[in-house]
């Protein structure tokens, strides 16, 4: 507990009405003193009843990616019986934008408030960020509590547009190739019906010809593959740690939305192939906690599965040896 600007005021004042209470001995001064200090010590007792048994929870109501506007749920509840508590105010932790204001909150009931906030760092916000902050009834003093907060909040890395950074190179080599029969598009050849087919691709025309039904079958297509190689072995710059994990995520959610099979290799973590809405959270779930190691102990396959994008440290990382088999590499140091 501090006293507030106006608080120090108060407390000045007070010291001079009593220097002039003890010089001059008048009965109305030493009135007006008590009252002073009356109001001065109801301000302490009345902000500690205020502030007792609150409790903060904090749930992100959706993902929430840094340096990006989202909401949070902010709950607090009052476990006092009878007594409401006023004018609360939650403070985010350092590195977030944003505040709550609570006007009252009843005995022995919780109050929810979806907040604005954008969080300036990727990372998971554990409990004991958050503060509670009154300075009810007088505002002469503030007091602010460190709050346990239930669970945590994950922040994503940032997603941004890489298109002046990756050229169009996939644009050749991800050419759809028939590779077998299956559900495609593109014609194979029509053949004979057999049990279990589909009596849509009946091909009539030709069953007439042929006396017997006929169907049409199509070549399946090749997935596009692409393989993330991200080097995050120690030592490294963190502005440009941070920017090649933002990058890192931008290229996931790129090509996870051209329909492209996406796997991440880092340091003793594979994210293997995968595509779709859930395998980009489950890369940036991973994303939005990772660290610098201190040595490469993921197995880098040899196959030839779709283009490899290598992110490199520096240009003396110990991942260079991957150069000849990554079809581009890109500098953390040049984003």
């Amino acid at each position: 507990m501090k006293p507030s600007r106006e608080g120090k005021r108060f407390i000045l004042a007070t010291v001079l009405i009593a220097v002039a209470a003890f010089n001059t001995g008048n009965n109305l001064i030493y009135l007006i003193l008590s009252m002073m200090f009356s109001i001065f010590l109801l301000s302490i007792l009345i902000l500690r009843i205020n502030m007792n048994g609150l409790k903060l929870r904090v749930h992100q109501s959706q993902p929430i990616f840094a340096n990006n506007p989202a909401n949070i749920d902010i709950t607090i509840s009052n476990k006092k019986r009878i007594i409401p508590s006023f004018s609360i105010k939650v403070l985010m932790p350092a590195g977030i934008k944003g505040v709550a204001y609570f006007p009252k909150i009843s005995g022995l009931s919780d109050e929810l408030k979806n907040v604005p906030v954008v969080y300036k760092k990727r990372g998971i916000y554990r409990s004991g960020d958050f503060f509670i902050e009154s300075s009810f009834p007088f505002i002469l003093f503030s007091n602010r509590i460190l709050c346990r907060v239930e669970g945590e909040v994950i922040v994503y890395p940032e997603i941004k547009e890489i298109d002046g950074i990756i050229p169009e190179f996939t644009s050749e080599r991800y050419e759809l190739s028939p590779q077998g029969i299956g559900r495609g598009d593109e014609f194979s050849m029509i053949r004979e019906f057999r049990y279990g087919d589909d009596w849509r691709r009946i091909h009539w025309k030709a069953s007439a010809k042929a006396t017997k039904f006929m169907v049409t079958e199509y070549a399946t297509e090749e997935p596009k593959r692409l393989t993330v190689i991200f080097d995050n072995l120690k030592p490294h710059d963190t502005e440009s740690f941070e920017k090649a994990v933002c990058f890192a995520a931008s290229l996931s959610d790129r090509f996870l939305k051209e329909g492209f099979f996406i796997r991440l290799l880092t340091c003793k973590k594979v994210i293997p192939f995968g595509t779709g809405r859930e395998h980009l959270f489950k890369i940036l779930d991973f994303l939005a906690a990772i660290e610098g190691q201190v040595s490469w102990e993921c197995p880098m396959s040899e196959d030839s599965e779709g283009s490899k994008i290598l992110i490199l440290n520096s240009a003396d990382s110990p991942l260079n040896r991957f150069i000849a088999v990554s079809d581009m590499v890109i500098y953390a140091t040049s984003l």
